[in-house]
C-alpha cells in the first residue's frame, strides 16, 4: 500500500474530494463511472465498478467536482465526524483506500498527549526531551 501524502477533510455532507491525479490514474470519470465503496477492517475501499463484478458495498458516482459521498453507515461505524475528521488517501493496485487520519508525534509516532507547535504535533515525552536539549 502506498501512502499518497494526501489528507482530506470530510465535508458537512459526508463527501471527500478524490485527488484529480488519482482519478485520472484509475480512469474514473465524474458523473458516469460507478464506484464501489466497502469496508475492509478500518479502511474504506473505493474500487471502479465493472459489470462483471459482484457488489460488496454501495455504488456511488463522483460528482462534477470529483467528490464522493461516504455512506453514513460507514462513517458512523468508523467514528468519522463530518467537518471534524480527515481521511488519509492510499493507493493499492486499482483501489483507493481511505483511512481515518490520526495525528501522531513527528518524532516518535506516539498518538497520545500531543501538543501543536508551528503546525506539527509533538508528544509530551519528545517535548520534554527537546526542553532538556
Amino acid at each position: 500500500m502506498t501512502f499518497t501524502g494526501i489528507v482530506r477533510r470530510v465535508d458537512r455532507l459526508g463527501r471527500i474530494v478524490l485527488p484529480k491525479k488519482l482519478r485520472l490514474a484509475l480512469g474514473l470519470k465524474e458523473l458516469t463511472d460507478p464506484i464501489e465503496i466497502y469496508l475492509n477492517g478500518n479502511d474504506i475501499v473505493l474500487k471502479k465498478f465493472t459489470e462483471n463484478m459482484s457488489v460488496l458495498g454501495d455504488l456511488r458516482c463522483l460528482d462534477s467536482f470529483g467528490r464522493i459521498v461516504i455512506p453514513i453507515a460507514v462513517r458512523e461505524f468508523l467514528g468519522i465526524e463530518s467537518q471534524r475528521d480527515s481521511l488519509e488517501i492510499y493507493c493499492e493496485e486499482n483501489n483507493i483506500i481511505l483511512r481515518k487520519f490520526e495525528p501522531v508525534c513527528i518524532f516518535c509516532g506516539e498518538s497520545e498527549h500531543l501538543t501543536s507547535f508551528k503546525g506539527k504535533k509533538i508528544c509530551s515525552t519528545c517535548l520534554n526531551e527537546l526542553k532538556r536539549a
